[in-house]
């Protein structure tokens, strides 16, 4: 599989900035929420996410334990759309990771909106 380096949007990655001032949580937590929250979600993400000008991050740095986990469903949602190649997986991957930092960024003000967020999807 080519999913060994992820790519974050600038974008994101200013989000994630505000995100960590606010919650006090690292990178490698927020981007594992973002990519289950954009997961969650039953609409697809944009594919064409813009990583010309991205931060680039080895997978398991970002995800660690839950690798397994996130890939399968990942590849789940690629299976959903009748594309298991790679090259989809990895777009995929990005896209759902981007986007999910979007959701995250928009709905957690603070700890406590986080707090709330975890119980609404549990």
């Amino acid at each position: 599989m080519q999913l060994s380096r992820i790519h974050i949007s600038e974008d994101s990655l200013h989000r994630l900035s505000v995100l960590r001032s606010r919650t006090e949580l690292s990178l490698e937590i927020l981007c594992q929420i973002g990519l289950m929250l954009s997961l969650a979600e039953t609409s697809e993400p944009t594919i064409d996410v813009d990583t010309t000008a991205s931060s680039e991050y080895t997978r398991l740095t970002l995800i660690e334990v839950w690798d397994p986990l996130i890939i399968e469903l990942v590849k789940q949602r690629c299976i959903a759309i009748d594309s298991e190649d790679d090259c989809t997986l990895v777009k995929y991957f990005n896209a759902h990771l981007n986007r999910g930092v979007h959701l995250l960024h928009g709905r957690v003000k603070g700890l406590e909106d986080l707090g709330k967020l975890l119980l609404d999807q549990a």
